[in-house]
């Protein structure tokens, strides 16, 4: 590959800043996200406060639901990527969406009849991971094919306007109707918001990608995508940030019910109003990308990001007040987003088209698959020494890791403007 860089875009207008929505299919997933990434809010909050409300206030109970619905990414992670870059993109997402719909459908009819137990909710949570570690990389990997690559940083920005946008509805929507009407109607609502999508899925025509040489069998294919990383350090470096930022904030997000209800005494509205406010800080970073000048001034952000969220965390956990707390909630929604989005369009402007699925896989475990493993330690901290020590101690673990990475050297890296394309 060569070492050539992207050159410099020219600085955006207001009409520049949605250019991949001239796209007619981008177009149309991007209307088709809005609903199903509310529903996906909605889900986070009301998952979390049932298996809170079964599980007797564990802290344990809400690490192992976070290790069952994103514990797959990261088991599975190499195998999904293959699979990805062998089929058709469209069809995959297509197939996920109509799963991810039945399982949450289960959830709300075991849960409105009084069926529902933390072991059959815990079923289901697996279940949904297991499908999530095909939907995300297959997700990231179809935005490549709905836009020409010159629109691919702006799609990926648009993505996250969608994702953090409905932050500011979903949970604080969520947790006021688990307070009203309970879970079971939280799940009728989210499996219903799925189906815009599938619909327009099921209508997209995407002209057929020429078929990539292999390299062989399903494993041999893994250890191709190996290889890219071995011989692309700062793409590894990058993916070895996210990983790091995952690992540290899932106390924030994974034991959020935990931190409104016992230490800042919110209750489930309060819950929502914490990651609605994160989601403010989110929304103004991919605002900001959507804006930005081109690919190059992005290689320190994720860096710096990383710093940010650790310094944010560690003044989370010394915080008891809750309009401190949620004070502090934009800044850390602001670092996670620009650290994540711009690690994403870093890897996706550096990677060929025919690896595409399996580094994305990558970024997808390294996003979510960790976060199962922080979940349980996390967990268990938490439960001997509380929910403030342990998010102090992320923080700082973070902020170690940052200096190491950043020891090691970062910046440069290599990229073909081509490849991608091809």
């Amino acid at each position: 590959m060569s070492t050539a860089r992207l050159p410099l875009a020219p600085k955006k207008s207001f009409r520049s800043a949605g250019s991949a929505l001239r796209h007619p299919n981008y177009r149309r997933f991007f209307g088709g996200q809005l609903l199903s990434v509310i529903g996906n809010w909605i889900h986070t909050i009301a998952l979390g406060w049932l298996i809170w409300r079964l599980g007797v206030s564990s802290p344990f109970m809400l690490g192992l639901l976070a290790f069952c619905s994103q514990g797959p990414i990261l088991l599975f992670g190499l195998f999904t990527g293959v699979i990805v870059d062998r089929c058709d993109r469209r069809r995959l997402v297509l197939a996920t969406q109509i799963g991810l719909t039945l399982l949450v459908a289960l959830l709300s009819a075991l849960t409105l009849n009084n069926l529902i137990t933390d072991k059959s909710a815990i079923a289901v949570a697996l279940g949904l991971g297991l499908i999530s570690a095909f939907d995300l990389p297959g997700r990231q990997s179809l935005v490549v094919d709905l836009v020409e690559y010159a629109d691919l940083g702006n799609a990926l920005a648009l993505n996250s306007v969608i994702f953090n946008g409905a932050r500011l509805i979903g949970p604080a929507l969520g947790g006021i109707l688990v307070d009203k009407v309970g879970e079971g109607w939280c799940f009728a609502f989210i499996a219903a918001s799925y189906v815009p999508l599938i619909i327009f899925l099921a209508g997209m025509r995407i002209p057929q990608r020429p078929p990539a040489e292999r390299a062989g069998n399903v494993l041999k294919e893994m250890v191709e995508g190996l290889r890219f990383l071995r011989q692309d350090a700062n793409a590894l470096r990058i993916l070895l940030l996210v990983g790091l930022c995952s690992l540290t904030s899932v106390p924030y997000f994974s034991f959020l019910p935990m931190l409104a209800d016992q230490v800042l005494h919110g209750g489930p509205a309060g819950s929502g109003i914490l990651m609605s406010i994160t989601g403010v800080g989110a929304l103004a970073a991919a605002l900001r990308l959507a804006y930005s000048s081109g690919i190059e001034p992005m290689r320190p952000w994720p860096l710096w990001a990383t710093i940010m969220l650790a310094l944010s965390q560690i003044c989370l956990g010394l915080s008891h007040l809750f309009w401190l707390s949620a004070l502090i909630a934009a800044p850390i929604g602001y670092a996670i987003l620009t650290q994540n989005l711009t690690s994403n369009s870093l890897l996706q402007h550096q990677v060929p088209n025919h690896l595409r699925g399996r580094v994305m896989s990558f970024y997808s475990m390294m996003l979510i698959g960790t976060v199962p493993i922080g979940a349980i330690v996390c967990g268990g901290v938490a439960q001997l020494m509380g929910l403030p020590l342990t998010m102090i101690i992320g923080g700082l673990i973070c902020l170690a890791g940052a200096a190491a990475i950043a020891g090691w050297g970062w910046g440069g890296g290599r990229h073909d403007p081509a490849s991608p394309c091809a």
